[in-house]
Protein backbone atom coordinates (compact mmCIF):
# COMPACT_ATOMS: atom_id res chain seq x y z
CA UNK A 1 0.00 0.00 0.00
CA UNK A 2 2.85 2.25 0.89
CA UNK A 3 4.46 1.64 -2.24
CA UNK A 4 1.30 1.92 -4.78
CA UNK A 5 0.35 5.43 -2.67
CA UNK A 6 3.96 6.84 -3.37
CA UNK A 7 4.01 5.84 -7.69
CA UNK A 8 0.28 7.54 -7.12
CA UNK A 9 1.49 10.53 -6.00
CA UNK A 10 4.19 10.91 -7.84
CA UNK A 11 2.55 9.89 -11.13
CA UNK A 12 2.99 12.75 -14.08
CA UNK A 13 -0.15 14.47 -13.98
CA UNK A 14 -1.91 15.31 -17.72
CA UNK A 15 -0.97 18.10 -20.15
CA UNK A 16 -3.74 19.52 -21.40
CA UNK A 17 -4.43 18.72 -25.27
CA UNK A 18 -5.58 22.29 -25.79
CA UNK A 19 -5.13 25.25 -23.43
CA UNK A 20 -7.68 27.24 -21.75
CA UNK A 21 -8.10 30.18 -20.57
CA UNK A 22 -6.58 29.14 -17.39
CA UNK A 23 -3.41 27.32 -18.92
CA UNK A 24 -3.39 30.85 -21.73
CA UNK A 25 -2.74 32.94 -18.32
CA UNK A 26 -0.58 30.56 -17.22
CA UNK A 27 1.45 30.73 -20.24
CA UNK A 28 1.43 34.24 -20.43
CA UNK A 29 2.34 34.43 -16.36
CA UNK A 30 5.67 32.48 -17.30
CA UNK A 31 6.96 33.63 -20.27
CA UNK A 32 6.01 37.48 -20.57
CA UNK A 33 7.36 38.10 -16.73
CA UNK A 34 10.58 38.02 -15.52
CA UNK A 35 11.31 36.88 -11.72
CA UNK A 36 11.25 40.89 -10.86
CA UNK A 37 7.65 41.32 -12.60
CA UNK A 38 6.05 38.10 -10.99
CA UNK A 39 7.04 39.65 -7.70
CA UNK A 40 5.74 43.41 -8.54
CA UNK A 41 2.68 41.26 -9.83
CA UNK A 42 2.23 39.14 -6.63
CA UNK A 43 2.76 42.41 -4.06
CA UNK A 44 -0.06 44.45 -6.65
CA UNK A 45 -2.29 41.15 -6.04
CA UNK A 46 -1.57 41.14 -2.26
CA UNK A 47 -2.24 44.63 -1.76
CA UNK A 48 -5.48 44.47 -3.33
CA UNK A 49 -6.66 41.80 -0.87
CA UNK A 50 -5.04 43.60 2.20
CA UNK A 51 -7.06 46.51 1.16
CA UNK A 52 -9.93 44.63 1.77
CA UNK A 53 -9.29 45.18 5.49
CA UNK A 54 -10.89 48.72 6.96
CA UNK A 55 -8.35 51.72 7.65
CA UNK A 56 -6.06 50.15 5.72
CA UNK A 57 -6.33 53.10 2.75
CA UNK A 58 -2.30 52.61 2.55
CA UNK A 59 -2.50 49.53 0.54
CA UNK A 60 -4.74 50.83 -1.95
CA UNK A 61 -2.46 53.81 -2.43
CA UNK A 62 0.16 51.18 -3.20
CA UNK A 63 -1.92 49.26 -5.51
CA UNK A 64 -2.61 52.30 -7.52
CA UNK A 65 0.73 53.00 -7.99
CA UNK A 66 1.56 49.77 -8.75
CA UNK A 67 -0.84 49.70 -11.57
CA UNK A 68 0.08 52.45 -13.53
CA UNK A 69 3.76 51.28 -13.41
CA UNK A 70 2.22 48.25 -15.29
CA UNK A 71 0.58 50.59 -17.65
CA UNK A 72 3.66 52.09 -18.40
CA UNK A 73 5.51 48.84 -18.69
CA UNK A 74 3.23 48.01 -21.89
CA UNK A 75 4.32 50.57 -24.21
CA UNK A 76 8.14 50.11 -22.66
CA UNK A 77 7.81 46.47 -24.02
CA UNK A 78 6.98 47.66 -27.84
CA UNK A 79 9.33 50.30 -28.27
CA UNK A 80 12.03 48.04 -26.69
CA UNK A 81 11.52 43.74 -26.49
CA UNK A 82 9.54 43.35 -29.41
CA UNK A 83 11.61 45.87 -31.77
CA UNK A 84 14.39 43.73 -31.51
CA UNK A 85 15.54 41.69 -34.07
CA UNK A 86 16.81 37.75 -33.67
CA UNK A 87 16.71 34.80 -35.01
CA UNK A 88 17.90 31.45 -34.04
CA UNK A 89 17.80 27.41 -34.60
CA UNK A 90 17.54 24.44 -32.54
CA UNK A 91 21.55 23.62 -32.46
CA UNK A 92 21.37 20.22 -30.12
CA UNK A 93 19.24 18.23 -27.66
CA UNK A 94 21.02 16.81 -24.88
CA UNK A 95 19.00 13.55 -23.76
CA UNK A 96 19.54 12.83 -20.30
CA UNK A 97 18.99 9.86 -17.40
CA UNK A 98 15.93 10.33 -15.34
CA UNK A 99 16.12 12.58 -12.16
CA UNK A 100 19.29 14.72 -14.13
CA UNK A 101 19.17 17.99 -16.37
CA UNK A 102 18.98 18.00 -20.38
CA UNK A 103 20.18 20.74 -22.42
CA UNK A 104 18.95 22.61 -25.44
CA UNK A 105 21.42 24.29 -27.52
CA UNK A 106 20.16 27.55 -29.80
CA UNK A 107 22.61 28.96 -32.15
CA UNK A 108 21.05 32.48 -32.18
CA UNK A 109 21.83 35.67 -34.86
CA UNK A 110 21.35 38.89 -33.94
CA UNK A 111 19.57 41.39 -36.48
CA UNK A 112 19.72 44.27 -34.26
CA UNK A 113 22.00 45.37 -31.07
CA UNK A 114 20.62 43.76 -28.06
CA UNK A 115 21.81 44.35 -24.82
CA UNK A 116 20.39 41.15 -23.28
CA UNK A 117 18.81 37.27 -24.89
CA UNK A 118 18.19 34.18 -22.99
CA UNK A 119 17.11 30.45 -24.13
CA UNK A 120 14.10 29.56 -22.26
CA UNK A 121 11.66 26.24 -22.68
CA UNK A 122 8.00 26.50 -21.91
CA UNK A 123 4.69 24.85 -21.93
CA UNK A 124 5.86 21.60 -21.67
CA UNK A 125 4.96 18.03 -19.31
CA UNK A 126 4.25 19.25 -15.91
CA UNK A 127 7.15 16.64 -14.96
CA UNK A 128 9.82 19.14 -16.27
CA UNK A 129 10.81 22.32 -15.51
CA UNK A 130 13.32 24.54 -17.42
CA UNK A 131 15.50 26.94 -16.49
CA UNK A 132 17.06 29.78 -18.47
CA UNK A 133 20.00 30.23 -19.86
CA UNK A 134 22.93 32.30 -18.59
CA UNK A 135 22.72 35.80 -20.33
CA UNK A 136 24.18 37.23 -23.45
CA UNK A 137 25.11 40.67 -23.09
CA UNK A 138 26.20 43.12 -25.66
CA UNK A 139 25.80 41.63 -29.03
CA UNK A 140 26.23 43.53 -31.66
CA UNK A 141 23.92 43.87 -34.77
CA UNK A 142 24.77 40.20 -37.40
CA UNK A 143 26.98 38.47 -34.15
CA UNK A 144 25.89 35.44 -33.49
CA UNK A 145 26.16 33.05 -30.06
CA UNK A 146 24.96 30.33 -28.86
CA UNK A 147 22.56 29.82 -25.02
CA UNK A 148 22.34 26.01 -24.12
CA UNK A 149 19.13 25.65 -21.46
CA UNK A 150 18.45 23.72 -18.98
CA UNK A 151 15.44 20.97 -17.98
CA UNK A 152 15.04 19.79 -14.87
CA UNK A 153 13.82 16.27 -15.40
CA UNK A 154 12.34 13.34 -13.01
CA UNK A 155 10.36 10.59 -14.65
CA UNK A 156 11.32 8.28 -17.39
CA UNK A 157 10.17 9.17 -20.99
CA UNK A 158 9.59 10.95 -24.71
CA UNK A 159 8.63 14.37 -24.44
CA UNK A 160 7.88 16.74 -26.56
CA UNK A 161 8.93 20.47 -26.00
CA UNK A 162 6.34 22.94 -27.61
CA UNK A 163 8.11 25.88 -27.68
CA UNK A 164 12.10 26.67 -27.56
CA UNK A 165 12.80 30.75 -27.62
CA UNK A 166 15.11 33.47 -27.48
CA UNK A 167 13.86 35.93 -24.93
CA UNK A 168 14.52 39.63 -24.85
CA UNK A 169 13.65 41.68 -21.54
CA UNK A 170 12.21 45.35 -22.17
CA UNK A 171 13.90 48.12 -20.91
CA UNK A 172 12.90 48.34 -17.40
CA UNK A 173 13.13 44.41 -17.08
CA UNK A 174 9.67 43.67 -15.36
CA UNK A 175 8.55 42.16 -18.68
CA UNK A 176 9.97 39.77 -21.66
CA UNK A 177 9.12 39.19 -25.46
CA UNK A 178 9.53 35.41 -26.32
CA UNK A 179 10.90 35.13 -30.18
CA UNK A 180 9.77 31.48 -31.16
CA UNK A 181 12.87 29.15 -32.18
CA UNK A 182 10.97 25.76 -32.80
CA UNK A 183 10.16 22.80 -30.95
CA UNK A 184 12.31 19.87 -30.15
CA UNK A 185 11.97 16.18 -28.32
CA UNK A 186 13.50 15.27 -25.29
CA UNK A 187 14.22 11.78 -24.18
CA UNK A 188 14.69 11.02 -20.68
CA UNK A 189 16.61 7.29 -19.93
CA UNK A 190 15.44 5.12 -17.22
CA UNK A 191 18.25 4.89 -14.85
CA UNK A 192 19.80 0.94 -15.26
CA UNK A 193 19.05 -0.82 -12.36
CA UNK A 194 23.15 -2.22 -12.01
CA UNK A 195 23.58 -5.96 -11.64
CA UNK A 196 26.64 -7.47 -9.17
CA UNK A 197 26.04 -10.84 -10.56
CA UNK A 198 23.55 -13.06 -12.17
CA UNK A 199 23.58 -16.12 -11.10
CA UNK A 200 20.29 -17.13 -12.22
CA UNK A 201 20.70 -17.00 -15.49
CA UNK A 202 22.53 -20.17 -15.68
CA UNK A 203 20.96 -21.87 -12.78
CA UNK A 204 19.30 -25.11 -13.18
CA UNK A 205 18.46 -27.15 -16.20
CA UNK A 206 16.88 -24.36 -18.07
CA UNK A 207 19.78 -22.32 -17.65
CA UNK A 208 22.16 -24.81 -19.68
CA UNK A 209 21.33 -23.25 -22.78
CA UNK A 210 23.07 -19.82 -21.35
CA UNK A 211 25.65 -21.79 -20.11
CA UNK A 212 27.60 -21.63 -23.86
CA UNK A 213 27.03 -17.77 -24.16
CA UNK A 214 29.20 -16.91 -21.14
CA UNK A 215 32.12 -18.94 -22.35
CA UNK A 216 34.96 -16.58 -23.64
CA UNK A 217 35.52 -18.03 -26.84
CA UNK A 218 31.95 -19.16 -27.68
CA UNK A 219 31.02 -16.19 -29.76
CA UNK A 220 34.57 -15.70 -31.30
CA UNK A 221 34.06 -14.89 -34.87
CA UNK A 222 36.26 -14.28 -37.77
CA UNK A 223 35.65 -10.50 -38.57
CA UNK A 224 37.78 -8.20 -35.66
CA UNK A 225 35.34 -5.54 -33.95
CA UNK A 226 37.59 -3.72 -31.60
CA UNK A 227 39.76 -3.72 -28.39
CA UNK A 228 38.08 -3.88 -24.76
CA UNK A 229 39.83 -4.16 -20.93
CA UNK A 230 40.75 -7.87 -20.17
CA UNK A 231 37.95 -9.48 -18.15
CA UNK A 232 38.09 -12.75 -15.94
CA UNK A 233 37.58 -15.76 -18.12
CA UNK A 234 38.98 -14.33 -21.28
CA UNK A 235 40.68 -16.30 -23.47
CA UNK A 236 44.85 -15.75 -23.31
CA UNK A 237 45.00 -16.28 -26.95
CA UNK A 238 43.17 -13.23 -27.74
CA UNK A 239 45.24 -11.04 -25.60
CA UNK A 240 46.54 -7.86 -27.09
CA UNK A 241 50.21 -7.53 -26.43
CA UNK A 242 50.65 -4.12 -28.16
CA UNK A 243 47.87 -2.19 -25.78
CA UNK A 244 49.20 -4.30 -23.05
CA UNK A 245 52.32 -2.84 -23.51
CA UNK A 246 51.23 0.51 -24.24
CA UNK A 247 49.20 1.24 -20.89
CA UNK A 248 50.49 -1.49 -18.57
CA UNK A 249 47.13 -3.33 -18.32
CA UNK A 250 45.72 -6.07 -19.98
CA UNK A 251 43.66 -5.44 -23.29
CA UNK A 252 41.28 -8.51 -25.02
CA UNK A 253 40.84 -8.03 -28.93
CA UNK A 254 37.33 -8.27 -29.71
CA UNK A 255 35.35 -10.24 -32.65
CA UNK A 256 31.80 -10.31 -34.66
CA UNK A 257 29.37 -13.13 -33.88
CA UNK A 258 27.33 -14.14 -35.96
CA UNK A 259 23.89 -12.06 -36.34
CA UNK A 260 21.12 -14.02 -34.25
CA UNK A 261 23.74 -15.39 -32.12
CA UNK A 262 23.44 -14.78 -28.25
CA UNK A 263 20.40 -14.21 -25.82
CA UNK A 264 16.83 -13.00 -27.04
CA UNK A 265 16.30 -10.51 -24.36
CA UNK A 266 11.82 -9.75 -24.10
CA UNK A 267 10.78 -6.84 -22.24
CA UNK A 268 7.09 -7.17 -21.72
CA UNK A 269 5.09 -4.21 -20.33
CA UNK A 270 1.52 -5.73 -20.38
CA UNK A 271 0.38 -4.99 -16.99
CA UNK A 272 -3.22 -6.75 -15.82
CA UNK A 273 -4.49 -4.36 -13.37
CA UNK A 274 -3.70 -1.52 -11.30
CA UNK A 275 -1.06 -3.41 -9.36
CA UNK A 276 0.99 -4.56 -11.83
CA UNK A 277 0.36 -0.78 -13.53
CA UNK A 278 2.51 0.61 -10.38
CA UNK A 279 5.62 -1.96 -10.91
CA UNK A 280 5.98 -0.97 -14.50
CA UNK A 281 9.07 1.79 -13.93
CA UNK A 282 10.94 -0.45 -11.29
CA UNK A 283 10.57 -3.46 -14.26
CA UNK A 284 11.90 -1.32 -16.85
CA UNK A 285 15.19 -0.33 -14.89
CA UNK A 286 15.27 -3.29 -14.19
CA UNK A 287 15.13 -4.93 -18.07
CA UNK A 288 17.70 -1.60 -18.67
CA UNK A 289 20.45 -3.22 -16.05
CA UNK A 290 20.27 -6.62 -18.05
CA UNK A 291 20.54 -5.31 -21.28
CA UNK A 292 23.55 -3.08 -19.78
CA UNK A 293 24.60 -6.40 -18.63
CA UNK A 294 24.35 -8.76 -21.19
CA UNK A 295 25.64 -5.87 -23.68
CA UNK A 296 28.42 -5.63 -21.64
CA UNK A 297 29.51 -9.11 -21.95
CA UNK A 298 28.32 -9.04 -25.82
CA UNK A 299 25.59 -11.79 -25.81
CA UNK A 300 22.61 -9.52 -26.69
CA UNK A 301 21.82 -11.24 -30.10
CA UNK A 302 18.62 -9.58 -30.16
CA UNK A 303 15.82 -7.06 -28.37
CA UNK A 304 12.06 -7.27 -27.94
CA UNK A 305 9.33 -5.20 -26.56
CA UNK A 306 6.45 -6.94 -26.61
CA UNK A 307 6.04 -7.88 -30.29
CA UNK A 308 8.20 -5.09 -31.62
CA UNK A 309 11.81 -6.02 -32.53
CA UNK A 310 14.30 -3.51 -31.94
CA UNK A 311 18.04 -3.47 -34.14
CA UNK A 312 20.75 -3.30 -31.80
CA UNK A 313 23.35 -3.77 -34.90
CA UNK A 314 26.24 -1.63 -35.18
CA UNK A 315 28.16 0.03 -32.62
CA UNK A 316 24.88 2.16 -30.82
CA UNK A 317 23.35 -0.99 -29.36
CA UNK A 318 23.54 0.84 -25.62
CA UNK A 319 21.90 3.86 -27.03
CA UNK A 320 19.01 1.94 -28.92
CA UNK A 321 17.94 0.18 -25.79
CA UNK A 322 18.17 3.18 -23.61
CA UNK A 323 15.81 5.38 -26.06
CA UNK A 324 13.49 2.37 -26.74
CA UNK A 325 12.94 2.13 -23.30
CA UNK A 326 12.78 6.27 -22.90
CA UNK A 327 9.97 5.85 -25.30
CA UNK A 328 7.24 3.01 -23.84
CA UNK A 329 4.33 5.12 -22.36
CA UNK A 330 3.77 5.62 -18.38
CA UNK A 331 1.19 3.35 -17.01
CA UNK A 332 -2.09 5.36 -16.46
CA UNK A 333 -3.79 5.58 -13.82
CA UNK A 334 -7.39 6.53 -15.31
CA UNK A 335 -8.79 6.87 -18.59
CA UNK A 336 -10.51 9.32 -19.80
CA UNK A 337 -14.13 8.72 -21.18
CA UNK A 338 -13.93 10.97 -23.97
CA UNK A 339 -14.21 9.61 -27.57
CA UNK A 340 -11.72 11.90 -28.80
CA UNK A 341 -9.53 11.55 -26.16
CA UNK A 342 -9.78 8.05 -26.44
CA UNK A 343 -9.28 8.41 -30.64
CA UNK A 344 -6.15 10.15 -30.17
CA UNK A 345 -4.43 7.79 -27.30
CA UNK A 346 -5.35 5.19 -30.22
CA UNK A 347 -3.49 7.35 -32.80
CA UNK A 348 -0.45 8.15 -30.56
CA UNK A 349 0.08 4.80 -28.60
CA UNK A 350 -1.41 1.13 -28.97
CA UNK A 351 -1.50 -1.38 -26.82
CA UNK A 352 1.32 -3.84 -26.28
CA UNK A 353 0.93 -6.80 -28.09
CA UNK A 354 1.83 -10.53 -27.11
CA UNK A 355 5.19 -11.38 -27.90
CA UNK A 356 4.85 -14.06 -30.99
CA UNK A 357 7.91 -14.31 -33.54
CA UNK A 358 7.58 -15.51 -36.79
CA UNK A 359 10.08 -18.14 -36.47
CA UNK A 360 11.96 -19.85 -33.18
CA UNK A 361 14.89 -18.14 -32.46
CA UNK A 362 18.27 -18.58 -33.15
CA UNK A 363 19.43 -18.18 -28.91
CA UNK A 364 18.04 -18.53 -25.99
CA UNK A 365 14.94 -16.46 -24.79
CA UNK A 366 14.96 -14.63 -21.79
CA UNK A 367 11.92 -12.59 -20.82
CA UNK A 368 11.49 -9.85 -17.96
CA UNK A 369 7.93 -8.73 -17.43
CA UNK A 370 5.11 -8.24 -14.49
CA UNK A 371 3.70 -11.38 -14.48
CA UNK A 372 4.73 -15.33 -15.14
CA UNK A 373 3.72 -16.50 -18.57
CA UNK A 374 3.43 -19.85 -20.08
CA UNK A 375 5.24 -19.81 -23.32
CA UNK A 376 7.07 -22.73 -24.70
CA UNK A 377 10.02 -20.73 -26.45
CA UNK A 378 10.84 -18.73 -22.91
CA UNK A 379 13.61 -20.13 -21.62
CA UNK A 380 13.88 -18.04 -18.17
CA UNK A 381 12.07 -14.93 -17.20
CA UNK A 382 12.62 -12.83 -14.42
CA UNK A 383 9.28 -11.56 -12.94
CA UNK A 384 8.94 -7.99 -11.06
CA UNK A 385 6.16 -8.30 -8.01
CA UNK A 386 5.11 -6.62 -4.60
CA UNK A 387 5.62 -9.02 -2.30
CA UNK A 388 8.35 -12.15 -2.40
CA UNK A 389 7.04 -15.26 -4.23
CA UNK A 390 8.97 -18.56 -4.30
CA UNK A 391 10.94 -18.74 -7.62
CA UNK A 392 11.31 -21.81 -9.41
CA UNK A 393 14.44 -22.68 -12.05
CA UNK A 394 12.95 -21.34 -14.92
CA UNK A 395 11.42 -18.30 -12.94
CA UNK A 396 12.76 -15.93 -10.90
CA UNK A 397 10.59 -13.34 -8.44
CA UNK A 398 12.17 -10.08 -8.12
CA UNK A 399 10.39 -7.76 -5.16
CA UNK A 400 10.24 -4.59 -6.36
CA UNK A 401 11.54 -3.40 -2.82
CA UNK A 402 15.01 -5.31 -3.47
CA UNK A 403 15.15 -2.96 -6.39
CA UNK A 404 15.82 -0.10 -3.92
CA UNK A 405 19.32 -0.91 -2.98
CA UNK A 406 22.48 0.16 -5.24
CA UNK A 407 23.46 -2.82 -6.83
CA UNK A 408 21.32 -6.14 -6.82
CA UNK A 409 22.06 -9.73 -7.25
CA UNK A 410 19.59 -11.93 -9.01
Amino acid sequence: MRRFLSWFLGAIPRAPKRAGLLMRLYYVWGEYFTYPGRACAALFLFSIFAGAFAGFWAAWVFSGFVFLFFLSLVPSLFLTAKKTKVSGTISRVEHATEGENAYVSVRLQAGTAIDCVWASCSRMDPSLAGENSPEIRGLAAGETGELRACIRTRFRGAYRIPKVSLTVPEIKGMLCFPFRVGEAELLVYPRPKKLAAFPFLTAGQSGLAFVPLLMSNFMRGLDFAGVREYREGDSLRDLYYRAFARYGRPFTKEFEGERGAGVVLVIDTRARNLREKSLLEPMIRLAAGIGMWLLDRGILGRLFVCDDEISIAGTHAESALLETLARIPRAEIYSRGDARDKHAREKTAREPELWSPAARPMGPVLRVGLFAAADPLVSKQVVVCDKPAESRDDTLFVPAENLDAGEVSL
